[in-house]
């Protein structure tokens, strides 16, 4: 089990609090600001695609949005990016990786959604952390992996080359 001092109890918790402020930017902007939470040569890889420096991460999500749009009822996306067992390792003063569960909800039409809503994807994450030059912790790599992928339409085409079909 891993062992804090002082020092590295602040780090995970800094941490913790940047992947609770990015998933609520996910969740609450759709992801527009989720560039700004990456090193300038961060990289970010989830199912079939990866994205490398903030630029093309920032054209991922503002052209996710776009795509999105005309296809969803009332224009309006509702998702919920739930983070658990968040487990932080520090190495040193510079650099720090959070592991975690990703549930991912995701529904069309304006909140709240109703019925049995099952999770769109359930995926195993790592998130690589440098503290920048400014002092801010930045995000240098976001990986995914796909545990299990469910039958939101919208998930499987933004993720999945194939849309999930084998």
């Amino acid at each position: 089990m891993p062992r804090f001092t002082p020092e590295t109890a602040v780090i995970a918790l800094e941490l913790q609090q940047l992947v609770a402020e990015f998933a609520n930017d996910l969740d609450f902007n759709d992801g527009l600001n989720i560039w700004s939470f990456y090193a300038e040569d961060g990289e970010f890889a989830v199912g079939d695609f990866t994205y490398k420096g903030q630029a093309a991460i920032r054209k991922f999500y503002s052209d996710r949005k776009e795509r999105m749009l005309p296809s969803l009822k009332d224009g309006i996306r509702v998702a919920a990016h739930t983070f658990l067992n968040l487990r932080v390792a520090v190495d040193g003063r510079d650099r720090g990786v959070v592991h975690f569960t990703n549930v991912n909800y995701g529904g069309e039409g304006k909140p709240p959604q109703l019925g049995t809503i099952t999770p769109a994807m359930v995926t195993a994450c790592r998130m690589d952390f440098r503290r920048e030059a400014d002092g801010e912790w930045r995000i240098t790599r976001f990986s995914g992996s796909p545990l299990f992928v469910g039958d939101d339409p919208v998930t499987k085409r933004m993720l999945l080359k194939n849309d999930g079909k084998s």
